[in-house]
């Protein structure tokens, strides 16, 4: 698996997608990584595993998850196998008893049916809408060539230009390689930021470009933006106000793509609710399996405050469905499911003792079966077998007329490490500097990041609600019209956690009230919700 994906790229051998995502869930025999190696072509598609595989004959009918598959079900979103399961449900499940469970680490779930329980999200049809463009699932199409870093950045560099150029200035806004006939003016300059330090006399140091040509540029420790102009990172995209000297662009001023300051949030009419979930680790020991199931008998109306679960029509998972396998060294250790097959078949029980009025989007994480370099596409279709739509980490979809930006957020990580004042503490601080810088992973090479043509962490379009994981800590803010959910985690506290010093927020669900907008934190690790 993991092994096998380093040996052959140590091999010098480039994967496409598919034949990754392949990879990400079947070990290969010695034999055939050894024919895979040997193979002319330094690009291996799924057909070459295949291929090998079956020669070998150690996988007769080896699973298919080719870019048209993948396409098509992202395309559609799932949506036939989603109604006739639908269908299927409500004329033969109300949820009588408990489910059934063929893996020895997740237990039936207890729900008594109860007759008074009458929730209003079984009155409406689901309203979701998976934007395509956003999502790379099967939309994948690079192989680590020169071109493809090329494409990448300059996709970036447009995009970013053209939102930069939507905010108002007075100024001329001039290419690089124009800089020196405007010498002494006061003029802006649209460039990617490719250094920036502190000077031993305090002043900060830019280097910075666009697809013209490189210049360099001072900011004065004396100017009143020097303080903000620290928080200036590597391959963010800014608009420089400032005056050509002899030798530096005189900086007087940064400007950041930035949201709108003023931006309403539509209406919802129904008084409908979203519970955003990640990180429930399903297959670790540390997962917290019990009150998980109070979460779900919670929806049941079993618990305490049925007139907000009665509500509930959409589950929203940012990623790390499960634990994972190979994830870190002696993962093993640690797991109370070991194969990655019954760690999903654990998570599809669980979804399927969720009412059936409830609709759930699942997207993945950096311990789930997928590729681990950002974007990524929506878990391969023999993993997750239960009633869910299946999204790409990210991606916008909008549910009930609301905008929701769905991040596993790994890049959260590079983002504490470089900007000044973050912290693991309070996640909604850096999700908010990617909504500042429109870019869900500005520093390049931090965290993996696949050179598609397309840049798909870019934040193109403002959302209404940015939610992410990762972090296991809750948290929630609002910036700009945008609702901030950070959603913890279900898993208890980690021995790397506690080693780092880290306290995550076991157990509390985010809970959104779409017709007021009001945002609930139900703590099920307490007595009373």
């Amino acid at each position: 698996m993991q092994e096998d994906l380093d040996r052959l790229r140590s091999a010098g051998k480039r994967l496409t997608l598919e034949a990754e995502s392949f990879l990400a869930i079947r070990a290969m025999p010695e034999q055939a990584l050894a024919n895979l190696i040997g193979l002319p072509s330094p690009l291996l598609n799924l057909d070459d595993i295949k291929g090998v595989m079956a020669e070998n004959a150690k996988l007769p009918d080896p699973i298919t998850v080719h870019k048209d598959h993948l396409a098509s079900a992202h395309a559609e979103g799932n949506r036939e196998v989603h109604e006739k399961k639908t269908e299927e449900r409500a004329e033969e499940k109300s949820f009588p008893g408990p489910i059934e469970s063929s893996s020895p680490s997740v237990s039936t779930v207890e729900v008594a049916h109860l007759s008074t329980y009458k929730p209003i999200a079984k009155e409406y049809a689901p309203r979701i809408k998976i934007q395509d463009h956003t999502d790379v699932s099967g939309q994948s199409r690079c192989v680590g060539t020169l071109e493809n870093f090329v494409a990448y950045f300059n996709d970036r560099f447009t995009r970013l230009s053209a939102i930069l150029e939507q905010h108002q200035t007075n100024l001329h806004t001039v290419r690089i390689d124009q800089l020196s006939t405007h010498m002494g003016e006061e003029v802006r300059v649209i460039a990617m930021v490719s250094e920036r330090r502190i000077t031993k006399n305090g002043n900060l140091f830019i280097e910075f470009e666009d697809p013209n040509g490189q210049a360099k540029g001072i900011l004065s420790m004396r100017e009143r933006i020097f303080d903000k102009a620290k928080s200036l990172l590597r391959d963010d995209v800014v608009a420089l106000d400032g005056r050509m000297g002899p030798n530096f662009f005189s900086v007087k001023e940064i400007t950041w793509p930035d949201l709108p300051v003023i931006r309403p949030t539509p209406p919802v009419s129904e008084d409908l609710a979203i519970v955003y979930l990640s990180d429930l680790h399903v297959g670790s020991k540390l997962f917290l399996e019990k009150n998980f199931k109070r979460f779900i008998r919670w929806l049941w109306g079993e618990e305490g405050r049925p007139d907000l679960a009665g509500k509930v029509k959409y589950i929203v998972i940012a990623g790390d469905v499960v634990d994972g396998i190979g994830v870190y060294p002696s993962q093993e250790k640690e797991l109370a499911i070991t194969d990655i097959f019954e760690q999903y078949a654990a998570f599809d029980k669980l979804v399927e003792a969720l009412p059936d009025w409830v609709e759930v989007i699942v997207g993945p994480g950096n311990h789930d079966a997928v590729r681990r370099g950002e974007p990524q596409p929506i878990l391969p279709l023999e993993l997750i077998k239960s009633d869910v739509k299946k999204i790409g980490s990210p991606a916008m979809v909008g549910i009930e007329g609301l905008k929701h930006l769905i991040y596993h957020g790994t890049s959260l990580d590079s983002m504490i490490a470089n900007a000044p004042g973050l912290s693991y503490s309070r996640p909604e601080g850096a999700m908010k500097e990617m909504l500042v810088r429109r870019h869900l992973s500005p520093v390049y090479g931090e965290n993996p990041i696949v050179p598609e043509r397309r840049d798909y962490m870019l934040i193109e379009e403002e959302p209404d609600v940015m939610h992410m994981g990762h972090l296991h800590k809750n948290a929630s803010t609002k910036y700009r019209g945008t609702l901030i959910i950070n959603s913890g985690t279900f898993q208890d506290r980690t021995d790397f956690q506690v080693r780092m010093g880290h306290v995550p927020s076991p157990g509390i669900v985010p809970v959104l009230e779409l017709k007021n907008m009001r945002l609930s934190l139900l703590n099920f690790m307490e007595e009373k919700l």
